[in-house]
């Protein structure tokens, strides 16, 4: 296995700003356009787990308790407060319509142009236009799923909250986990990396030890921005898991949208892989950095991220 030099562990971390200027400086228009693309699915990657997401715990409910239980949470929007609830611009659901909902095609030929004319400013600032429109549509996709298994986590509590999450870690998680076991180790760390900068909007380091990476996420740009929206007072009032229970890592901090690193990254890879996938240490309601470890070999997980689940380490 591979270390990664000083330079490269700095550079895995650059965000899409990095990216695109390196891009401009080295390819032709039409491979810079790819490359915007490339990123932007990072970020319609996320969006898209969200949307499958909300489809699985509708599904669960449906399966579980029925079709009116579905059919309550599928209207969930009628309950965010119209003073605060996100909503697009015209302009930004054009946006979404090219980049999420079809290929992307308006979106290279703007690239395209700005590429041929070496436009540095203007295609940053065109990545933060349609970067903007998407985040947007990620968050009001997020804020759904958050806002569904809230309501699963006040009606069947924290039992049926692990159960919807394992009936989605099945559908959702699973398959991208064995995807990614499938990599060596110092891939992985440079897919993770990427996904973490581009894909969840936050600022990482990645620190290099003898057995493992740690990436930083400081701040997270997915539950820690939720955190600091608002999103866990009043007037939207998502869920926080009740303290005691291995959904919330028996801690009474962990909201309902982290609590699928409990079961999707940390209790079911145990249960299927030996390990975490990867371990994580999360900051909970604080909305503080977090980190993300990527050990070499998983079996050499540390013990600590086994407990947070009231797991054991499996030995020999």
């Amino acid at each position: 296995m591979s270390d990664l030099s000083a330079d490269e562990l700095v550079h895995i971390c650059r965000g899409p700003h990095e990216r695109l200027v390196e891009a401009l400086d080295s390819l032709p228009p039409r491979e810079v356009a790819s490359e915007f693309l490339r990123l932007l699915a990072l970020v319609r990657d996320i969006a898209d787990l969200y949307a499958r997401w909300s489809v699985v715990t509708l599904g669960w409910l449906h399966e579980r308790h029925g079709l009116d239980a579905a059919a309550s949470a599928a209207a969930v929007h009628e309950l965010w407060p119209p003073s605060a609830s996100p909503r697009l611009t015209d302009e930004q659901l054009e946006v979404v319509r090219d980049a999420f909902r079809s290929d992307g095609r308006v979106v290279a030929e703007r690239v395209e142009g700005l590429a041929r004319s070496h436009d540095t400013t203007g295609l940053l600032a065109y990545w933060d236009e349609v970067n903007a429109a998407c985040d947007l549509a990620e968050i009001i996709r997020r804020d759904t799923v958050t806002a569904q298994v809230t309501l699963v986590n006040e009606r069947y509590g924290a039992d049926g909250l692990e159960d919807c999450l394992r009936y989605a870690t099945d559908l959702l998680w699973v398959p991208r986990m064995e995807r990614d076991l499938a990599n060596a180790p110092e891939v992985r760390v440079r897919n993770w990396a990427e996904k973490m900068a581009t894909g969840h909007h936050g600022a990482i380091s990645v620190a290099q030890h003898d057995d493992r990476w740690v990436i930083t996420l400081d701040p997270c740009g997915s539950c820690r921005r939720q955190i600091r929206s608002g999103r866990y007072e009043p007037p939207w009032n998502f869920g926080v898991v009740a303290p005691g229970h291995r959904v919330g890592f028996y801690r009474p901090d962990i909201t309902v949208y982290q609590a699928h690193l409990a079961i999707a990254h940390t209790l079911v890879p145990i249960e299927r892989r030996g390990a975490p996938w990867p371990a994580m240490g999360c900051s909970g309601l604080d909305g503080g950095s977090c980190e993300l470890v990527i050990y070499r070999d998983p079996a050499q997980t540390d013990e600590a991220y086994y407990a947070q689940v009231g797991a054991q380490k499996p030995t020999g």
